[in-house]
Order: structure tokens, then sequence, then C-alpha cells
């Protein structure tokens, strides 16, 4: 199972690194987006998208926002670590909402803050409106932003990647079991 993610990651690496760009809406980074998976009924699709979200969400069983099976709607709080040196401790903290409907599905990243800790030292926590206006100034200030912002889109575009190739990947085991007729 994981090999396969690994595969479908690295399959899809090329066109990430090339097309990389943090999505923005209303000046913040928000990722939505709507993904068909056909011959799926609503229920099936609820107990997908919630599978692939506690496998692929970190902590997403424990952060649980919001779950209405009813609506077809379930929220979750997520961290993502990111690469820094020792001294350094960084997080993304999101909200993933993904609602499902017959035959396709609506996600969206929101309310994302990088949270940054010393070792030992000061707490930061910046909104995606404050590293997206660090990017407009000139200087290193600006070219760690958009470093952080490159590494979070890469991240989120990894999750969102993981989580639809197990969604249709259930769809694609399911098709294979039923009886033709």
């Amino acid at each position: 199972m994981r090999l396969i993610k690994q595969i479908v990651f690295f399959l899809f690496m090329p066109a990430v690194a090339v097309g990389q760009t943090v999505h923005v809406h209303e000046n913040r980074v928000v990722y939505k987006g709507v993904v068909n998976v056909a011959n799926v009924n609503k229920e099936e699709l609820y107990g997908r998208a919630k599978d692939a979200i506690y496998n692929n969400v970190k902590g997403g069983r424990e952060n649980i926002v919001a779950d209405d099976k009813e609506k077809g709607m379930i929220a979750v709080k997520g961290s993502i670590r990111l690469t820094t040196p020792y001294e350094l401790i960084r997080k993304v903290e999101y909200i993933l909402e993904v609602s499902v409907d017959n035959g396709n599905y609506k996600y969206r990243i929101d309310s994302v803050y990088l949270r940054q800790v010393e070792r030992g030292g000061e707490k930061i926590k910046a909104s995606s409106e404050k590293l997206l206006k660090a990017v407009d100034v000139t200087g290193p200030e600006a070219a760690e932003a958009e470093k952080l912002l490159n590494e979070m889109d890469m991240n989120f575009q990894k999750l969102l990647a993981l989580i639809n190739a197990d969604i249709k990947k259930a769809a694609a085991a399911t098709n294979r079991e039923m009886p033709k007729n």
C-alpha cells in the first residue's frame, strides 16, 4: 500500500516541481477543487474519503472539526512538519474539508498557519496572509517566505494526490469486485 502511494507520488513529482505555485484566494493560501469519481454513490464515497483522510492527514482521527455523514462532509485539522535545521521546528497547520456527492467530491484546504519554535526559545505563529505579504518585500525575508510557500505547496499537492489516489484506488478495487453481466 505504501509502495503504491510512493510510486504515485514520484510519478506526479515532475509535474509538481515544474508547476509549483501556491494557491491564493483573497490574499491567503487556499486549495480547492472538485474531483469526479465515476459510478460511486455518496455513502460509499463518504467512507472512502474518511478513510483516505485518516490514512494521510497526521492526527486526522484525533482532530476532527466536523463529521456529518448525512451532508457528506468531514473536516479535520492537520499539520505537516517542514524541513528545518535542528534548532528550529516548523509546522504548517491547516483545516482540510471534504464534501462528497454522488460521483464527485470537493476539497478545500484553508486556515493555513505556519508555527515555528526555536528550541528553548521563541514561538512564532504566522498566517498565510503574512507569508504572502513577505514575498512582496525584497531581500532575504522575501526569499525565505517564498521558499516556505514553495515547500508548503509541494506538501499540500502531495497530500491531495495521496488522498485522491486512496479514494480512486478504492473505486478501482470495488469496480473489479462487481460481477459482470
